[in-house]
């Protein structure tokens, strides 16, 4: 038989988490579902009949049972047999019938999806460094500078304002296509914006304020701005400017002030150092939110579930099991094996454009250029923030 399982401990924040995912699953999945948690340690109310009762250890936090409870799966799911599991963080929520499909994949021993990033980068949220800190500071100095010039926040992910973008931009492609009708618009465009003495200048549903260099939509929303415009004003109230050759923002001591991704090799080197693998920097990690097991997983997840618990104790890292999953994985041989294809674990990101869901055609692009229809969503952050498009998705799919 096949079994999806979810993990939860702690407070009434993740039970109603649990709660939302766990109706989302029984509506799209034939499947059993088990619930593996310490009541002891629950705040909230679980709405489920299939639960194991697991007593945790005394001294553990919340978030260390969880893990503890995760991690030891075989040990607490007592008749295995033949069945195939399938566990699920409580943020992850069914979105398509398709979820059943899961099962089709089988674990040898194991079966876990990508995350999004390489292990270095993963690396600053798993230390106990200051890298991660230093890398944020000194990304806000950038940041700072361009907003405190540009007519709005440029780098907030606002999907509307994307949206509008990107018609008043086919809007200008269709003034520059070669027929008569097209070429008469650009002419007429060109001549308010540029000759004659007008305040704004119309084009299809945009105005342009030629006071201000800004585009509006209809509700009167800056949605863009003539980037050229404000790139010199950047460079002559901050300094900064664009290197095109080098591809690179430096400021006006010539210095590269490019944004970066937070990264480092502490991890990597502590890994090393502590449990004698050598994982590459580059390596494309796995997200813990879905995978699936069997009995054949025991020595698996007992592996990882011990070091899990011996890394609580750790001044050097951070509370989590994604990097001693990963520690795992290259033990036993197992990081360059077939993943769970990315429909099974979306992760959509708030701010990062590269990894968006286009909600209203329902399909997902992502750093790979690709488009696809997502059947789990996993939902890390931004859990009910009512200004996210993909939140608005889920809650107008609940009530249908």
């Amino acid at each position: 038989m096949n079994y999806f399982v979810f993990v939860v401990c702690g407070s009434k924040e993740h039970t109603e988490k649990l709660n939302l995912s766990l109706k989302f699953l029984q509506h799209f999945s034939k499947h059993k579902i088990l619930v593996v948690t310490d009541s002891s340690r629950n705040e909230g109310h679980i709405d489920h009949d299939n639960i194991i009762d697991v007593k945790t250890p005394e001294g553990l936090t919340n978030h260390e049972s969880s893990i503890y409870l995760k991690t030891g799966l075989t040990h607490f799911i007592k008749e295995m047999n033949n069945n195939t599991y399938c566990y699920l963080d409580s943020d992850v929520v069914a979105i398509s019938p398709k979820v059943d499909g899961v099962f089709d994949y089988k674990p040898s021993p194991v079966l876990f999806a990508k995350d999004h990033c390489s292990f270095k980068e993963f690396s600053p949220h798993a230390m106990k460094c200051a890298c991660l800190d230093k890398t944020i500071k000194r990304n806000a100095t950038f940041y700072n500078a361009v907003n405190a010039c540009f007519p709005y926040n440029v780098f907030s992910s606002n999907t509307q304002k994307h949206h509008e973008k990107s018609k008043l931009d086919m809007a200008f492609d269709e003034m520059k296509k070669w027929h008569p009708a097209s070429f008469l618009k650009a002419i007429k465009y060109l001549a308010y914006r540029y000759i004659l003495p007008v305040k704004k200048v119309y084009l299809s549903d945009y105005t342009f304020n030629k006071s201000n260099k800004c585009w509006y939509d209809k509700l009167g929303k800056i949605i863009h701005f003539d980037y050229r415009y404000y790139s010199k004003q950047l460079k002559k109230f901050s300094g900064i400017r664009y290197d095109k050759k080098q591809n690179i923002w430096k400021d006006k001591k010539g210095n590269n002030i490019t944004p970066e991704t937070p990264h480092c090799h502490h991890l990597s080197e502590y890994i090393e150092r502590k449990y004698n693998v050598k994982i590459s920097d580059n390596w494309n990690h796995w997200n813990g939110g879905v995978f699936l097991f069997n009995k054949n997983a025991k020595e698996f997840l007992d592996y990882w579930h011990q070091i899990s618990l011996e890394e609580f104790k750790s001044n050097e890292t951070k509370t989590r099991d994604q990097f001693t999953l990963a520690v795992s994985a290259w033990k036993f041989g197992l990081q360059h094996q077939q993943t769970l294809p990315y429909v099974f674990n979306f992760i959509p990101e708030y701010t990062n454009s590269d990894l968006f869901w286009n909600t209203s055609k329902n399909n997902s692009g992502n750093g790979l250029n690709s488009a696809l229809k997502p059947y789990f969503v996993h939902v890390y952050h931004h859990w009910g923030d009512s200004n996210w498009k993909t939140w608005q998705y889920i809650i107008n799919l609940a009530k249908k």
